[in-house]
């Protein structure tokens, strides 16, 4: 067996995981030669998944983040049985078919099939269609369709992973409606940030940092938006269920991450206040590695694995 190890960020609850499956009435099977769940995992998740300071890459880009994608989060090829619904429900004249190629070739290098409709009433297809393990929701400011919301929590509540984009207010209305259903949380706000942040260890709540996080892997520098929204936590309960992971400049909360425990059917959540690193901002410092890590992160291939070697006896 292989003597690396994967950070899986939150160990308690992963902890938590092994026992809830590891029960007498299950055989556990490993696939083909493959001798343990590390082993797994890394078919699909690089050597120094988790770490975001990386010292030994032979090149660095300007920003200081290594250059290559083996230190991205996920491994390229990996994700073929995988696919993502990208629902752009913005769109302006940069933000086109063209612009939003980009980060979806760059999905597609992971091997992740890709989705994409602009229509609340297209998007709802799709969820009803269960093709999808994950959703790229990006906000604009208004919601069309009455029913959206309670299909997005359908959606959710069934295992589908949601990444959630918002950018300043108005457009952040889908991402605020549904964190309002599911934690009473709402977005708001227009900070112009334009700038970067930075890796700190335990860093996620100072101003200008992110903390250690594998959505985080392979970046020392992050950009944070242009015109950016935050999160309003409207208890103390929503804070410690939804969870800040990165604070921007203007000390918001503006990276939340939601790992359900493992007796919930949900699947994982992320939210980004600042959507234009999407397209104007895609070659800004971590972007592109960024937004692939949460994707490949919000799978949460470890779950899976563990699911597959879950067999009962018979």
């Amino acid at each position: 067996s292989s003597s690396r190890t994967i950070n899986f960020g939150n160990t308690r609850s992963n902890t938590r995981h092994k026992e809830t499956l590891d029960k007498s009435s299950y055989d556990w099977v490993a696939d083909s030669e493959e001798e343990s769940d590390e082993d797994s995992i890394l078919d699909f998740y690089n050597a120094d998944a988790g770490k975001s300071s990386i010292s030994n890459a032979s090149e660095y880009d300007q920003y200081g983040n290594p250059k290559g994608t083996t230190y991205d989060l996920g491994k390229d090829g990996a994700f073929k049985d995988f696919s993502i619904l990208i629902a752009q429900f913005y769109q302006d004249g940069q933000f086109n078919d063209t612009a939003i190629k980009v980060p979806i070739d760059a999905l597609k290098v992971k091997g992740f099939q890709v989705k994409h409709v602009k229509s609340e009433n297209e998007c709802i297809s799709e969820f009803q269609s269960n093709r999808h393990q994950i959703a790229w929701i990006i906000s604009t400011s208004s919601i069309q369709n009455s029913a959206f919301i309670s299909a997005l929590t359908k959606y959710h509540s069934s295992g589908g992973a949601v990444f959630l984009f918002a950018d300043n207010v108005p457009f952040v209305y889908h991402a605020s409606e549904f964190l309002k259903a599911k934690f009473g949380i709402t977005l708001d706000g227009n900070y112009h940030g334009s700038k970067t942040l930075t890796y700190m260890e335990n860093g996620h709540d100072k101003p200008g940092h992110y903390g250690q996080h594998q959505i985080f892997t392979g970046i020392q520098k992050l950009f944070e938006g242009i015109t950016i929204c935050h999160p309003v936590y409207s208890t103390a309960e929503s804070r410690k269920k939804f969870v800040n992971v990165a604070t921007a400049t203007d000390g918001q909360p503006t990276v939340g991450v939601y790992d359900p425990p493992p007796n919930l059917t949900e699947g994982r959540l992320a939210l980004d206040c600042g959507f234009t690193k999407l397209y104007c901002n895609w070659d800004s410092a971590g972007t592109a590695r960024y937004i692939v890590n949460v994707s490949t992160w919000l799978l949460a291939i470890e779950k899976r694995i563990k699911g597959k070697k879950k067999k009962p006896r018979m």
